[in-house]
């Protein structure tokens, strides 16, 4: 501190009162400022002694101090001029920055009524930007109208620490309400409950969903172009299209990629559009409509098909066709030959059978020939 107090001191001796020995012991002839410092950069400055405490005894003043008054004059100009830039540095340094007055946040209210006991409602609250949002749920109608019932919060199911308290009844209502700061991470379903009545009221904050989205794939044609298409209520900040990659997704650029790909955006819906497609344009495209608070995503299927792939299912049919006629004409022949030998046989045994039928009339009409002989006589 001596020091620097010395280098000062000579910088701005013109502006002292000089004792008989030259030294510069004596407070400058200027304002009365001691020294200033700046706290958050932790430097300071002084132009003279703080107190006569840290004034040194005696300093020597440098050779061209014993020089005459006119020579010093010559150098007035200058220190001004170090005067002027010491006092600019100083009061740079002493410059505070006052923080504005936080305004306290806007908040939003969001309200549900529930009516009597056992009721169950759902509300869904669209949340485009981070903000803070008083949830109010207020319960009527109800038996005996108790003078204070038991309510609390829960979050995704699981009860918020410390949000248990007692409502009491105001004009045969009961108010319970909670404020939150939502953020992307905050996001969900939040319940109040109200424990001796079972009435529980569901608030879903979520950003705004893309409900357009498709049980069956888009299918188009090696070749063709194909048009996919999102549209949204809310209009976000802006859309983007990814073509999924497995597990990743990968921006498409419509400027790196003119001849594939064109997007059209027109404020709350968008489509792509894939050009000249070939087999390997098959897969899943994401559309995501940008918010503040964070992405709505929704995905389309696109199955790319070559000609061919119509005519498989008729020329499958037509393959069982001529296996089934194939395979009727090998049984067939297969059976044809032990058909004859069965009609043969059939054929011999008849005869068989005629000849025997023959032969035994043929003996019954001789006896019966000599039996009447035999009476004749």
């Amino acid at each position: 501190m001596a020091a620097e107090k010395a280098i000062l001191c000579v910088l701005f001796e013109e502006f002292s009162e000089p004792d008989e020995i030259g030294s510069c012991k004596h407070t400058p002839v200027l304002p009365s400022h001691h020294g200033c410092s700046s706290e958050g950069r932790g430097s300071w400055c002084l132009w003279g002694p703080a107190s006569e405490k840290d004034a040194p005894e005696e300093m020597p003043r440098p050779s061209h101090t014993q020089h005459s008054c006119s020579q010093r004059a010559l150098f007035s100009m200058a220190s001004v001029r170090h005067l002027i830039l010491l006092l600019l540095y100083c009061d740079g340094m002493n410059t505070e920055t006052t923080p504005s007055p936080q305004s306290d946040p806007v908040i939003t209210t969001r309200k549900a009524v529930s009516k009597g006991q056992n009721q169950v409602i759902i509300e869904d609250l669209a949340i485009l930007t981070p903000q803070y949002i008083e949830l109010l749920c207020n319960l009527t109608d109800i038996p005996n109208n108790p003078p204070y019932i038991t309510g609390y919060w829960t979050k995704d199911g699981q009860e918020i620490e410390n949000s248990e308290e007692t409502v009491n009844r105001y004009n045969e209502q009961y108010i319970l309400k909670k404020t939150f700061s939502i953020q992307a991470r905050d996001l969900g379903n939040y319940s109040c409950i109200f424990r001796e009545n079972r009435a529980q009221v569901t608030f879903v904050l979520d950003v705004p969903v893309i409900k357009d989205k498709r049980d069956k794939p888009v299918v188009s044609y090696i070749g063709d172009s194909v048009v996919l298409e999102c549209k949204l209520k809310h209009t976000p900040n802006t859309w983007n299209w990814y073509k999924a990659n497995n597990t990743e997704k990968g921006l498409i650029n419509v400027t790196a990629n003119p001849l594939n790909y064109k997007i059209f955006i027109n404020g709350n819906e968008t489509k792509l559009t894939v050009l000249n497609l070939t087999e390997e344009d098959s897969g899943k495209y994401i559309c995501s409509a940008e918010f503040d608070i964070k992405p709505s995503e929704s995905y389309v299927e696109l199955k790319v098909l070559s000609y061919t792939e119509p005519l498989k299912p008729f020329i499958a049919i037509v393959v069982e066709v001529i296996v089934l006629v194939t395979l009727i004409l090998l049984w067939e022949k297969c059976n044809k030959p032990q058909h004859d030998d069965f009609s043969a046989g059939v054929n011999d045994l008849c005869s068989e059978q005629t000849s025997k039928l023959t032969r035994d009339e043929s003996n019954g009409v001789e006896n019966n020939t000599a039996r009447q002989r035999k009476l004749e006589r």
